[in-house]
């Protein structure tokens, strides 16, 4: 875990002035295409020195077209809850937040994860 002084420390004298400097002159921004163009580059260098040669499966990945934002896979925790007890202990952390939107929340899913494993509760 991270340590709040570090975090703080490191907020304060790195990421602080750089946000300060990128603000006050924006010209200095990185658009994602040129870090792709700057990764790539460094990618190429490194296997042409043979410090990074890559396995054609990775190979294939890295050199496949970008394609825009990344898609992410949905999750539904309701999967994962495949018994009464992991249920249980899905809900009572839930109520233990004392949020009642996230309680709601957990509620819904718990009834998802009867319904699909069959389970009693």
């Amino acid at each position: 875990m991270t340590d709040p002084k570090n975090l703080e420390s490191w907020l304060h004298e790195k990421a602080g002035p750089a946000y300060d400097a990128l603000k006050a002159d924006p010209a200095r921004a990185v658009t994602p295409d040129q870090v792709r163009h700057t990764l790539d580059e460094l990618l190429a260098e490194a296997e042409a020195s043979g410090q990074y040669p890559l396995p054609p499966e990775q190979r294939e990945w890295v050199d496949a077209p970008a394609v825009g934002r990344e898609v992410l896979t949905p999750y539904d925790p309701a999967e994962c809850l495949t018994s009464a007890e992991a249920v249980a202990a899905f809900l009572a952390d839930a109520e233990a937040t004392a949020d009642p939107a996230y309680i709601q929340h957990a509620c819904e899913v718990a009834a998802r994860a009867r319904a699909m494993h069959g389970l009693d509760g």
